[in-house]
C-alpha cells in the first residue's frame, strides 16, 4: 500500500473555498443588481451578506495550511442562513 500525500489534502480544501468563494460571488452579484433595480432593501441585506461569505470563503481559500477558527465558521454559517433567508423571504412574498 502506498503511503498518502500529506499535501493533497490542503490543496483541495483550497480549491472548495475557492469554488466556495466563486459561487457566493456570483450570488452576491445577483442579489446586489436587483436590489438596486427594484430598490429592495432584502435584497441589498442578503447581497452583502453574501460579500461577507466571499470574503471568508476567500481568506480561507487563501490560506491552505492554516485551519479556519470554527468562530469564523460560525459566523459564515450564520450569514449564508441569514442570506438565503432574506433572498428565500423575497422570493415567496414578491
Amino acid at each position: 500500500m502506498s503511503e498518502r500525500d500529506p499535501g493533497l489534502q490542503p490543496e483541495r480544501t483550497a480549491l472548495a473555498w475557492r469554488r466556495t468563494a466563486l459561487s457566493a460571488a456570483v450570488a452576491a452579484v445577483v442579489l446586489l443588481r436587483a436590489g438596486l433595480i427594484e430598490r429592495s432593501v432584502l435584497e441589498l441585506l442578503a447581497g452583502l451578506g453574501a460579500l461577507v461569505v466571499v470574503a471568508i470563503a476567500g481568506w480561507a481559500g487563501l490560506f491552505p495550511r492554516h485551519a479556519v477558527a470554527p468562530r469564523t465558521l460560525l459566523i459564515a454559517t450564520a450569514i449564508t442562513s441569514v442570506t438565503g433567508m432574506l433572498a428565500g423571504g423575497h422570493l415567496l412574498w414578491s
